[in-house]
């Protein structure tokens, strides 16, 4: 038997009847699903679902007995994906020893044979997300996928797919299993799992948009980076001492290059590639001897850095059992068998670490099949979800221990990933294929993502500073700008400069993103759906709500408005397309604004907060009427979680050769807001007549310039 309720405004969960006590997922505060007040009904029945836009959903759940047409369907599958299953490998510096179970906490599971859904599909309909399982493409139809973390395959399966018509599903499920979204059965999108009983979620709304945010209402808003790591992050070459990155760090600063945060690999540790809870500074290569080790000692490195405006990052890879911590924090309990992966890392904190970079070594790419957790589990039942108790813990302890917003990167991740961790694409490099993942990872929620840039190439360095933040890893070799040779540094230093000019724009965005689940990257369909002509369009996608972003490409796909060429001021009416776009020299690809565009900015700087937040640029392309909400907060503080940012609403009407532009009242308040702020408008276009209203509560100055 099977039961199907509404549990919130738009959800809908069917599961199985042995599944009426807590799944893993919810165990681990990884999803919430309690049940919520409903005041939007949804109506359904034993095999159907009614969205509220009027679309019936009907599905067929695989039944108890054996049944051929299903055990067909699993076949398939399985057969199809039977290649990409982990096998244990060694690793340099893994300790290859197998954990026993404790006895403390074994969790009594039911066993299951896998389970099976099918769920009718329309012919024009188109499906996204599913993190990345897509490869070369963002429309996901036709094809089959497999949602289990895989190392350089699918580093962040995350079973979420939405369609074009304003609903998806999201799969809870622990173990592998798949999804075929058209491929056996054309009118049918099939989710298959191993060893799992049924548990999905129907999300209905209206847009894809919408399907996002009931998305993150179960499994956690996107979180909040800190301001700074909206920058650029520099990680440093393997073999670097603290003078090599001393020199390094001078280097940015002395030929303006901005950057932000410092990250070491694992030569920072006495024992390359230690993975135990007993890690030491290489003290040959870092003075951070027992007497000098605090935050507040002026004469360490890592603050003789901070005082240059950047923060330090430390490289980590994890082989150990997270489930015991899991266990100890849902029991609520003081203690538990095995020590908190995190608990060793607050000494290195203390030692003025602000972030660390997870390696997925072990976590990613291997399994120990024999190996039982501390909850009972077997650790490749676990795999999946160990892919968010990483970073969910990580994240966990440093905001208890720093009562601030960590930074922490991984390149896995798995369902509510967005909620506890930044993201870069691991070691696929920067260019299309990791495209592609960063608007599938968008479409399944995620939002804090980038690349592994490539300094060598404009496109590389075009695509790279316009994700959500911006990432160079020297790792080995010449991998540094001022390396590059004379133009590539150029092209560099003047792309960075432009996006810490952007950052007002960027962290904005981000505050939207964590308040409404609309990402930072928004691929067209997301920010288009009308749009046919770019429901699959992989080589560009909006960037916030104003900036249109293309790469590795020179046709160009313009929606509906008008659109200015910010290399070249030149104009275009849409629905366009430009089949030949070749940008100016030292370009790496499209940048175009939507005329009607209200873009904060604010003046160059080699760090984030160089100077203050008091002024703020405003970068205005009138065309009719429009508006923007520019969003702020104190940027570090975990305040974000529980209360709204500043709200600033800005208006622009044109109206014959009149520009009027309104800047409100900032609504909302948050530490050290600054009390005055001065604007300077800037607009953009045939010079008018500008007239600037501000709320006469707010304490500002205002300059108006045109462009």
């Amino acid at each position: 038997m099977n039961m199907i309720e509404q549990i919130k405004n738009g959800i809908i969960r069917i599961r199985s009847e042995c599944c009426d006590s807590l799944s893993l997922c919810e165990r681990y505060g990884i999803l919430n699903a309690a049940k919520h007040e409903i005041t939007e009904k949804i109506d359904f029945g034993e095999n159907w679902i009614k969205t509220p836009f009027g679309r019936t959903l009907n599905y067929c759940v695989r039944p108890e007995e054996d049944n051929e047409e299903w055990k067909a369907i699993s076949d398939y599958l399985s057969k199809k994906f039977e290649d990409k299953k982990l096998n244990y490998k060694v690793i340099e510096g893994n300790p290859n020893e197998k954990k026993e179970a404790s006895d403390e906490s074994i969790i009594n599971l039911n066993q299951n044979a896998g389970f099976g859904i099918s769920i009718s599909i329309e012919e024009n309909e188109r499906f996204y997300g599913l993190g990345e399982g897509g490869h070369n493409k963002i429309e996901l139809r036709g094809g089959c996928y497999q949602n289990f973390a895989m190392y350089q395959f699918d580093e962040i399966p995350i079973p979420l797919v939405i369609s074009s018509e304003g609903w998806g599903v999201l799969i809870n499920a622990a173990g592998r299993h798949f999804v075929d979204i058209g491929e056996q059965k054309k009118d049918q999108l099939i989710v298959c799992g191993e060893d799992d009983a049924l548990d999905v979620f129907i999300l209905c709304g209206h847009t894809m948009a919408d399907v996002l945010k009931l998305y993150t209402e179960l499994t956690g808003a996107p979180m909040l980076l800190p301001k700074w790591a909206y920058g650029l992050t520099y990680i440093a070459n393997i073999n670097s001492n603290q003078f090599d990155i001393m020199n390094d760090a001078k280097k940015f600063r002395d030929l303006h290059i901005p950057c932000d945060m410092i990250s070491l690999e694992p030569n920072w540790m006495d024992k390359f590639y230690d993975f135990s809870t007993k890690k030491k500074w290489d003290l040959t290569k870092f003075h951070m001897p027992s007497w000098l080790r605090s935050r507040n000692k002026p004469e360490t490195f890592i603050s003789a850095l901070r005082r240059y405006g950047f923060h330090l990052s430390l490289w980590l890879c994890i082989d150990y059992d997270l489930t015991a911590e899991a266990e100890r924090q849902y029991k609520g309990e003081e203690t538990c068998s095995l020590e908190p992966w995190y608990e060793h890392l607050k000494a290195f904190v203390n030692d003025g670490a602000d972030g660390f970079k997870l390696d997925p070594a072990s976590m990613l790419d291997t399994n120990h099949p024999d190996m039982v957790c501390a909850n009972g589990i077997s650790q490749i039942k676990m795999h999946n979800l160990n892919q968010v108790l990483l970073p969910k813990q990580m994240y966990e302890g440093f905001a208890a221990q720093m009562n601030a917003r960590p930074m922490h990167h991984y390149c896995g991740g798995y369902m509510g990933i967005q909620r506890w961790s930044a993201a870069n694409t691991g070691d696929n490099g920067g260019e299309l294929g990791t495209m592609v993942w960063l608007e599938t990872l968008a479409l399944s929620g995620h939002m804090n993502t980038t690349i592994d840039m490539n300094i060598y190439y404009p496109e590389s360095i075009h695509f790279g500073m316009f994700a959500p933040w911006a990432h160079i890893n020297a790792w080995s070799g010449c991998r540094q700008p001022w390396w590059a040779g004379d133009e590539m540094q150029k092209i560099f230093t003047e792309y960075a400069r432009l996006r810490y000019r952007l950052i007002p724009y960027i962290y904005s965005t981000a505050i939207e993103g964590h308040e409404t689940a609309m990402p930072i990257i928004r691929p067209m369909p997301l920010a288009f759906p009308s749009e046919e002509a770019t429901m699959d369009c992989i080589y560009q996608y909006m960037f916030g709500p104003s900036l249109l972003v293309t790469a590795y490409t020179d046709k160009v796909i313009l929606p509906e408005g008008v659109w200015v060429d910010y290399w070249t001021n030149e104009e275009y009416a849409g629905p366009a397309e430009i089949e030949k776009y070749i940008p100016p020299q030292g370009k790496g690809g499209g940048l175009f604004v939507k005329k009607g565009a209200i873009i904060p900015t604010w003046k160059d700087r080699d760090y984030i907060s160089q100077y203050s937040d008091e002024e703020i640029m405003l970068d205005i392309y009138p065309y009719g009427e429009s508006s923007y909400i520019f969003r702020e907060d104190d940027g570090y503080s975990l305040d974000y979680e529980n209360s709204r940012s500043c709200h600033t609403l800005i208006t622009c009407r044109e109206d014959g050769n009149t520009v009027r532009i309104t800047i409100g009242n900032r609504e909302g308040d948050y530490q050290n807001k600054p009390e005055k702020r001065k604007w300077i408008v800037r607009v953009h276009g045939t010079e008018k007549n500008v007239e600037v209203e501000c709320h006469e509560s707010i304490q500002v100055s205002c300059e108006v310039e045109y462009v």
